[in-house]
């Protein structure tokens, strides 16, 4: 790959080991050039108009300017200056956590976790935790958006589509899908990567009180499930909770699924419980997966459910949003213009997983409607 086609990365970090050690990690990558480093965010941001690059490798913690404030500087300036994807390189010390949960709702791509050892001892797994992001992100800023229309003949690119009715877009749209589709629902399961924190914050925004459980399956990194938990309930003052081993689901509680673990829930009589699979599956790189997740909805659950597909990266649920959609759930995914990456959302479409396309605003006030029918 040439120098002028590959992804320029800057990494800002106080720290000067770190900064050596992610440095190391990225000259191995073929397609990333390393195009700057700093040690705090007032100087990354100089190098930021100066360099141009694509993606930023962000601490949260550093003196002068901390990676929060660079990003909320950065929000005031985005008509001004072409504005890089930020991944937070965070620690769960102190207060770092929190403020990397933070930085997601003040608009950072991602997060990937310091290792609670050597960086030198993490190398490989952070090589491939980098490389998965960086390119995932980047290539969701250059790919030419398609149109995946109920007329779209473009349905080659995963597998064979779902035999169901295509899939319709907007709001008005749902009372007819309810007409064909009649569901009472159970258990409404949410799946959400790249961008999913500020989505599942402006679902919160417009959702009435809540008659079921809500669980929330996220790509976080171990730790910093918890946190995002404890930032959604003080925000909405609702009650959200970290799932822990063998949690009975409550009408009325959002849940979180816990990160670094794969996350299935189970049904025993008229209960729902939550289940730890601890298990490293060939293919599953991120935990919790989505396709593990919606396969036990399938088997707990299923046609009683209403799934949700949100913005992230990649195709994960992309295939059992399709059987769950065959076993009679109400399946609806994030549009492309609400989304900070399509990819998710729009593998499930092109599948045939999903049964209505909605804008963010609209997904909260689509779980409403679909609720109405449940009695107190």
């Amino acid at each position: 790959m040439k120098g002028s086609d590959k992804i320029k990365v800057l990494v800002v970090d106080d720290s000067v080991l770190v900064r050596k050690y992610v440095c190391l990690i990225l000259k191995e990558l073929e397609n990333i050039d390393v195009v700057g480093i700093a040690h705090n965010g007032k100087i990354g941001l100089e190098k930021i108009i100066l360099y141009k690059p694509d993606v930023v490798i962000l601490d949260v913690e550093m003196p002068e300017m901390t990676g929060l404030e660079l990003l909320k500087y950065l929000k005031t300036c985005s008509d001004r200056i072409p504005l890089p994807f930020i991944i937070m390189f965070s620690s769960l010390l102190e207060e770092g956590s929190a403020t990397a949960i933070e930085a997601l709702n003040y608009g950072a791509a991602d997060i990937i976790k310091k290792p609670d050892g050597k960086i030198s001892e993490n190398f490989d797994y952070l090589k491939k935790e980098f490389e998965l992001k960086i390119n995932g992100l980047y290539q969701s800023k250059t790919e030419t958006r398609k149109s995946y229309l109920p007329y779209s003949e473009d349905l080659t690119e995963e597998i064979v589509p779902c035999a169901y009715p295509a899939v319709v877009r907007g709001i008005e749209n749902l009372m007819e899908l309810m007409t064909k589709k009649p569901i009472k629902p159970e258990l409404i399961a949410i799946a959400s990567s790249t961008g999913g924190p500020p989505a599942i914050r402006k679902i919160l925004e417009n959702l009435s009180e809540l008659k079921i459980p809500v669980v929330i399956a996220q790509h976080m990194p171990q730790g910093f499930t918890r946190e995002f938990a404890k930032n959604l309930s003080s925000g909405f003052n609702r009650e959200v909770l970290e799932l822990t081993p063998e949690r009975e689901l409550k009408n009325g509680v959002i849940y979180i699924c816990p990160g670094g673990v794969h996350s299935k829930i189970a049904k025993e009589g008229n209960s729902l419980f939550y289940q730890a699979d601890y298990g490293n599956y060939e293919g599953f790189f991120f935990k919790p997966s989505i396709d593990i997740f919606f396969r036990s909805i399938i088997n707990s659950v299923g046609k009683n459910t209403i799934g949700i597909v949100l913005s992230g990266m990649g195709k994960d649920g992309s295939v059992e949003s399709v059987n769950l959609r065959k076993e009679g759930a109400v399946m609806i995914a994030q549009d492309e213009e609400s989304s900070a990456i399509w990819g998710m959302p729009g593998s499930s479409v092109r599948n045939g997983g999903i049964d209505i396309i909605l804008n963010i605003y609209d997904i909260g006030k689509a779980i409403n409607i679909l609720l109405s029918g449940i009695k107190q």
